[in-house]
This record gives structure tokens, sequence and C-alpha cells, in this order.
């Protein structure tokens, strides 16, 4: 009983059921408790000091919770129970801005390859993707994502598969590489409502940067997906891609303007580190925000201070251009027509063209550079949406796509409404009939 309420907590989890998740992990300590310590009852302590920080965001109490579970792991000596203990405390440490949290993960990731506890070990190697993406390092948090997705696939574990992905998506949404990133979230996006959140994030945030008019139902997607979450983790950097767009985009719907504050107000009684850096920058930019809230990340806070060049720096390290342009957009004239020249080159069309209009406003023009969109396919598809385009021109079925292609049948449905929506048409056979009057499929 207690086991299956401590699987059902965790199956919750996924679905962003969170309260319902801390409740059934609850019951399962409680009747736990009644017999002497266990690996079961420390499995179940872990299970809760994980769902206790996330739902609660007190960390001093997620970390008593996990230290009992860690204590009462090595007690019994059970490995299985050690590994959760140690991933789930080492991810509440490192929350608290210290970084030992990361050496317990990766402490938690190696006894859990070396005894082949594989849903631990990949589950360890996201954590540390999400460590290392919290401070931008992502040479290292794609190094992770890249693991734990093909661990995942090895052996089979597709929703930790799909995480994964999702994961990686995000990091290749930062290097710029966004059509690759398009493509890896729309993989990802047949999974759990939590994975599909990440998985719209990013397909909103690089379809409203180029501008498009389909950004507005993705993020409409991943708001409904994150407002059910009832999570800061899920529903902050929801909110900082929906405030960025409606700066992109000049789209202030009141409803979400509302949304956005009650949110920004909750990561402010929250405390460090919400509301997130990314959140305070959009709010600052659509002028709801003038003071920086304590324990914003420097990386966002050197902006809105007015250390530009700093700013530029680190992102330049870090290997982020679109952020690279943030900074440089908040300079002099020539830093402006630097930033406008890296939005281009990404195909971030509705950020260029933002700049370009308080460039001419002083009387200064930029000649149009080579925007990486006029690259891409030139119905503006995706490299998998047009490899999808091909095959429907080959009269294959979504069943025999998915089977060519290695992906879900629900997969390939998101491809094929997307090409469907992108060539304007109604029906697979318009579109491809569309296409060969555009001229854009290889084999007419």
């Amino acid at each position: 009983m207690a086991r299956t309420l401590t699987f059902a907590s965790r199956v919750k989890k996924a679905h962003l059921q969170t309260e319902e998740a801390l409740r059934s992990v609850g019951e399962a300590v409680n009747i736990l408790e009644t017999f002497p310590p266990s690996a079961d009852l420390a499995q179940s302590l872990s299970m809760q000091a994980f769902v206790h920080w996330l739902y609660h965001e007190d960390s001093a109490a997620g970390l008593e919770i996990a230290d009992k579970a860690a204590s009462i792991a090595q007690a019994t000596g059970d490995e299985h129970a050690i590994v959760t203990a140690l991933s789930v405390k080492g991810m509440i440490v490192y929350s608290d801005g210290n970084n030992e949290g990361m050496a317990l993960v990766e402490e938690s990731r190696r006894r859990a390859e070396a005894s082949g506890y594989r849903f631990a070990e990949v589950r360890a190697l996201s954590n540390m993707t999400g460590m290392c993406g919290d401070v931008r390092d992502v040479e290292r948090a794609a190094d992770f994502a890249r693991r734990a997705r093909e661990t995942a696939a090895r052996y089979e574990m597709r929703m930790l598969e799909a995480d994964a992905q999702a994961m990686y998506a995000e990091i290749l949404q930062w290097k710029g590489d966004w059509t690759a990133a398009e493509n890896s979230a729309t993989d990802a996006l047949d999974s759990s409502p939590a994975t599909e959140t990440l998985a719209w994030r990013v397909l909103g945030t690089v379809q409203a940067r180029r501008g498009r008019s389909e950004a507005r139902a993705a993020l409409e997607r991943m708001w409904d997906l994150a407002q059910d979450s009832d999570q800061l983790t899920i529903v902050d950097p929801a909110a900082a891609v929906l405030a960025e767009y409606m700066w992109l985009s000049d789209d202030r719907n009141e409803a979400w303007n509302a949304s956005l504050l009650e949110i920004l107000d909750t990561g402010l009684r929250s405390g460090p580190p919400w509301p997130s850096a990314a959140l305070v920058f959009w709010m600052w930019k659509l002028g709801f925000v003038s003071t920086i809230p304590e324990g914003t990340a420097n990386f966002y806070r050197w902006i809105i201070e007015g250390d530009w060049e700093r700013a530029a720096k680190f992102w330049h390290t870090r290997g982020v251009p679109y952020e690279r342009g943030l900074a440089l957009m908040h300079g002099d004239d020539d830093a402006q027509v630097q930033a406008v020249r890296i939005f281009e080159e990404l195909g971030a069309i509705a950020a260029a063209a933002r700049v370009r209009t308080t460039l001419a406003g002083r009387g200064v023009k930029v000649p149009r550079g080579r925007s990486r969109s006029t690259q891409d396919h030139a119905a503006g598809l995706t490299a998998r949406q047009a490899e999808v385009l091909e095959l429907l021109a080959d009269g294959l079925t979504n069943s025999d796509i998915a089977d060519r292609l290695f992906v879900s049948y629900r997969t390939v449905e998101n491809h094929v409404a997307a090409v469907l929506m992108k060539l304007d048409v109604p029906t697979r056979d318009a579109a491809v009939e569309a296409a060969r009057g555009q001229g854009i499929l290889t084999n007419p």
C-alpha cells in the first residue's frame, strides 16, 4: 500500500498535481512510520522531501526531511534508498545557494550507475542539467542532457527520454541553434504535462523571437499547462517567456498582465531564487519593476543596473548569443547596431525590429544583414517539418511517418499541424499541392 502511494505521488508530480502528490506520499510515510525504519520509509521520505520543497518552496523543511531519509537509508544499508536520498538532498542544498549540492547529486549518479539503477542515474543527470542551466553553464548542461537522453533511450525509459529531450531543446535555444531546438522540443511533446510545458515554452520562445504568428497559440498552450501546476519552478519561467512575448509583440493582454503581476508578487514573497532573473528582466522591460529584487542573478541584474558591457561579456563567454544581444541593445549606438546584427543572424526579427526602430529615432541607419531565417526552409518550416512534408508528398500516413522517423504518432500529428498552419492550408493534400506550387519539395 505504502509503495503504491509513493509511486502514485511520483506520477501525480509528473502530471503537475503537486498538492495531490504531497498528500499521497504523506499517507505513505504515515503508514510506514508505524513499523521499524526501512528502505521503503527512506524512499517515501525522499519523495516527500522533494515534493514538499517544490510545493512549499521551503528548503529548510525539505532538507530536514531529506536528512531523515538519508539517515534511515544509511542505517538500512539499502543502496537504492541511499542513491535516492543523495539526489534529493543535493537538489535542495543546491537550491539554497550551496554548490556542495552538485557533488551530492554527482555521487548519487555515480552510485546509481555502478549499481545498475538506471532510472535514478537518468534522474541525477537531468537534475545536474537543470543545476547547470540555472547558472547558464551551457556546455556542461548540454553534456548532462545528452547523457540523460541517451541513457534513457538505451534502457527504453520513454518519459525520462522525453524530459531530457525537452531540456536539451532549451539548451539548443540558448546556444542559438533554434531550428534544432524546435525539432527537439516538438519530439518531446508527446509526454507528461511537465515535459510538455517546457517543450511548448521553447517552441513559443523561438516563434515569438522570430515574429511568427503561431507564437501566441504555442504560448497559450504553455500557459494553460503551467498554471495547472501551481509550482513556481514551472510558472515563473513560463511567465518570463510570456512577458518577453508581450514586449516583442506589444500584445498587452490585460488578463496576462494581472497573472504576471500575481506571479511576480508570489516570487517576491517567497524570496530567492524567486522571482527568476529572467522574469524580473522582462517585467522591468514592460515597466512593472523599478527596484531589483534581492537575489536576482547578476547576468540580468547587470543590464538593469546599466552595466551592459559586463552582461554582454558574460553571455558571450557562455555562448548564449540572443541574451548577448539583449545586453548590447542597452548600450551605445555601436553596441545597438551589433545587437541588431546578432538578432538578424539568429533570425530574431522581432527583437531586431525593436532595436532598429530605436536607432532610427536617433537617425542611425543599420544596413540589412543576412538573417538566419533566410537560410531556413522557404516556407518557414523547421528541418523536421520539411522532412514530414516530403513524406506527405510520398503519400505516407501519419503512422507510416512515425515508423520512418522513429517518433510517436502524436509527435507526427504535431508536425503535420505545424506544416498546415505555416502553409496556410486546411488539409494534407492541400499542403503538398501548395508546396509543389511554391517549388519547395525536393522531389516534385
